[in-house]
């Protein structure tokens, strides 16, 4: 009876573990079905990071998309230690096992059928491999089934150091990072080559659960896991006891952030100008994914000096016109009634736009507390510019006032009233490279870029293009004579056009050098009325200026609307001797397959002798001249002389000062500044190139500019010095002033002997019909 319970136990046994058998291979053929095709080693192309360098191959910019934040590396390049640590983390008999730990498998299907839950763990480098690059990550009896069947064919199609090297540069390893070479970066500060045992031991523990083990978070979880990846690489093998015990004693060592790569986030506008460039060139796939490294133009400590320069300026600005300031302080006694007079003002109506004033009665959780007169509000600062590094105690102090803009009146609801923007450039006139590129205040705060993307009028920055084309025609001379006074211009359709100096004032005949240096507006249309529109037009073309110029006299003016980059690299024509070229802002672009160099490709598109001629008037602007009553008189960007160099260049102001200019070049850098208020508002009276953007020119170039000054080299053939009179313009025997000429150009009469005539009179007669 016994024997017989037995044989059927055992009958029973082995029906139940053949059914078993059978129930599994069932299970492998069901989900075995139309299985993905498995990985090659030469198929693996995961997306990787750009990285975006400055000229000096600091790291300014990176573009990736979420997951594809990994640099992929050769085995050849990942140190065996930590290979070793990786093993002994996650699986020790990797070198041995053919993809599949077959107890641990058992395991965790008896638990993923026993208590209803998705299988965990027992995975395999293999398996892991299988998981992250073949199959979705989810947790599911089917998804188990297929890693184990794909494992097994991997293990068939790759070696062990292929399969190591596919794992090593997928896994996650925390804050956003995949793979071992970022992750060193992002813990260590260096490459994966120099990561040593001990901090290799550190990144393999981190495998079980990144962020909650991450040592810039829970550095003492991080402790925990390496202790056991070091006692796992001493029980396995990997280490001996002596190094075991020196690596266990060894505290975490992790980089500075801000050291790891200390230029990241410098110039935003310029690195986003570049990123649309790429994508323009490449596609958005191959920018975003594609593991590009991008060399570019820019230069750290001059992109930190633009932007420094230009912040100063609008804050100056600020200051001046008291934005994000208070406009006065009250005595404390003075509240009470001022609040009263404030309530009267919201009596008589208010509506959104208009321009309140507000007093702050104190601080609260990091707010001011206001009294508009009508209610109390919590008002919040925020942003650089209306912070700045003070305290908000400090710059808005208990009983000051302010003058804010009404959002809302019902609740009411305030705002700072915004300043206006500003736009800094800055050429190598030789390379054209562009080192400096600010394209306003706060890239957080407006992600426009006004030095490329905003088109507005250049005022008198214009003028020297049209000069320039009337030296070239010999239309005109240094010494040439115009009348400046009131005149009445035609445009197109009949309609009269007068044009006014800055001033108000008229200064009568005067030489084409003073009309420059003053920038007489009256003198430079009648220029261009001797030169002709079309002429003019088509030299602005060849110095690199693509777009279309307005088709009347106001042309001159600067009417016409152009990015600060366009107008900028015009003048760099002048800068470089006549030659013309893009302005460049990518020198190599490197990807896993091809490495392209860029350099821009200059002509010759004016005489030197003329870009020179052009530069030695401009230098005018900001080194004087001497006018045509015989007197030395500064130029309208004379400030800038302080700056002990050769500087050529010119303010310019439009209509109701809602932009303000400044260009200007020394022989071996050219930068152009604008200011001006998004929504055409005017910047304000007597608010002109010279005085708002040409002290954010001098501010960056005296950081920018370093040794000795560079002289403007005159060319060897096409010049020619003559001594002139500086009323009439002719030529002097002895005394008058050294006047520089294109040959044939330069005056053959002789100015009349002091005792012959007046200077008036001799001016007068220049005009007699």
């Amino acid at each position: 009876m016994i024997k017989s319970i037995v044989k059927w136990i055992g009958i029973l046994a082995i029906m139940g573990a053949l059914a078993g058998v059978i129930g599994l291979a069932g299970i492998f053929y069901y989900y075995g079905r139309d299985l993905p095709e498995i990985l090659k080693r030469e198929d693996f192309d995961p997306p990787q990071m750009t990285r975006i360098l400055s000229a000096e191959g600091h790291v300014i910019g990176e573009f990736f998309t979420p997951g594809s934040k990994r640099t992929v590396v050769g085995e050849e390049v990942i140190p065996q230690h930590v290979k070793d640590a990786f093993m002994a983390a996650e699986d020790a008999d990797f070198m041995v096992h053919e993809g599949i730990d077959y107890l641990g498998m058992v395991r965790a299907f008896y638990y993923a059928v026993r208590y209803d839950q998705g299988v965990r763990g027992t995975s395999t480098i293999t398996q892991q491999v299988v998981k992250n690059l073949v199959l979705s990550p989810e947790k599911s009896l089917a998804r188990k089934v297929k890693e184990i069947i794909l494992a097994r064919e991997l293990e068939k199609n790759l070696t062990k150091e292929d399969i190591l090297y596919l794992y090593l540069n997928t896994i996650y390893l925390g804050h956003g990072v995949n793979g071992v070479e970022e992750a060193s970066r992002q813990y260590f500060g260096k490459s994966v080559k120099d990561v040593t045992m001990v901090e290799g031991a550190l990144l393999a523990g981190l495998t079980q659960s990144p962020e909650r083990l991450t040592p810039r978070r829970h550095p003492e979880a991080a402790l925990k896991r390496r202790a056991y990846v070091l006692k796992q690489l001493r029980d396995k093998g990997f280490i001996n006891e002596a190094e075991y015990r020196e690596a266990e004693d060894d505290p975490i060592k992790l980089a500075d952030r801000d050291k790891i790569d200390p230029y990241l986030g410098l110039a935003p506008h310029f690195v986003e100008h570049v990123r649309k460039s790429l994508v323009e060139k490449y596609g958005e796939e191959k920018v975003m994914g594609g593991g590009l490294r991008v060399r570019t133009t820019l230069e750290v400590e001059r992109q930190k000096a633009g932007e420094a320069a230009l912040r100063k300026g609008l804050e100056i600005y600020d200051e001046r016109h008291k934005l994000y300031r208070p406009l006065k302080t009250l005595k404390a006694k003075e509240v009470e009634s001022y609040v009263k007079n404030l309530a009267k003002k919201w009596e008589k109506g208010t509506k959104v736009g208009d321009l309140r004033e507000a007093v702050i009665t104190g601080h609260k959780d990091g707010k001011l507390v206001l009294n508009t007169g009508s209610a109390k509000v919590e008002f919040e600062v925020s942003g650089a510019r209306a912070l700045g590094e003070d305290k908000l105690e400090e710059r808005y102090p208990t009983h000051s006032v302010l003058r804010l803009k009404v959002v809302d009146p019902e609740k009411p609801t305030l705002a700072f009233r915004t300043g206006p923007e500003a736009a800094l450039i800055a050429i190598d006139p030789k390379t054209r490279h562009v080192v400096s590129h600010v394209g306003g205040y706060d890239f957080g705060a407006n992600q426009y870029d006004h030095v490329s993307q905003a088109k507005r009028q250049t005022g008198s920055s214009f003028k020297p293009i049209v000069y320039s084309a009337a030296i070239e025609a010999k239309t005109i001379s240094p010494a040439s004579i115009y009348l400046d006074s009131p005149t009445v211009f035609q445009l197109h359709g009949g309609k009269n056009w007068s044009p006014k100096n800055s001033d108000g004032n008229w200064r009568g005949p005067i030489r084409i050098r003073e009309a420059i240096g003053a920038s007489r507006n009256v003198v430079s249309v009648r220029v261009l009325q001797d030169l002709t529109i079309e002429k003019a037009q088509e030299f602005a073309k060849r110095i690199g200026m693509d777009t279309p110029l307005v088709d009347n006299f106001t042309m001159v003016m600067g009417s016409t609307e152009m990015t600060p980059v366009e107008i900028t690299n015009a003048y760099a024509t002048f800068a470089s001797g006549g030659a013309t070229a893009e302005p460049l802002y990518i020198t190599q672009v490197r990807g896993r397959d091809f490495k392209e160099d860029f350099r821009s490709k200059a002509e010759q598109a004016i005489p030197p002798e003329v870009a020179y001629l052009t530069t030695s008037l401009l230098r005018s602007v900001v080194e004087g001249y001497t006018s045509s009553d015989g007197t030395r008189r500064a130029g309208t960007a004379s400030s800038l002389a302080e700056i002990k160099r050769p500087v050529a260049g010119k303010t310019g102001t439009t209509n109701e000062a809602k932009d303000a200019w400044f260009i200007g070049y020394t022989p071996d850098l050219v930068t152009g500044v604008w200011v001006g208020y998004s929504d055409n508002t005017s910047l304000g009276a007597k608010e002109y190139g010279g005085k708002v953007a040409a002290p954010i020119w001098l501010g960056f170039m005296k950081a920018a500019l370093k040794g000795e000054p560079k002289q403007f080299e005159e060319p060897s053939m096409g010049i020619v010095r003559v001594r002139i009179d500086p009323v009439s313009g002719k030529r002097v025997r002895e005394g008058g002033i050294e006047e520089v000429f294109l040959v044939g150009t330069a005056p053959t009469e002789w100015a009349p002997s002091p005792d012959a005539a007046s200077a008036d009179e001799f001016l007068l007669n220049q005009f007699d019909d």
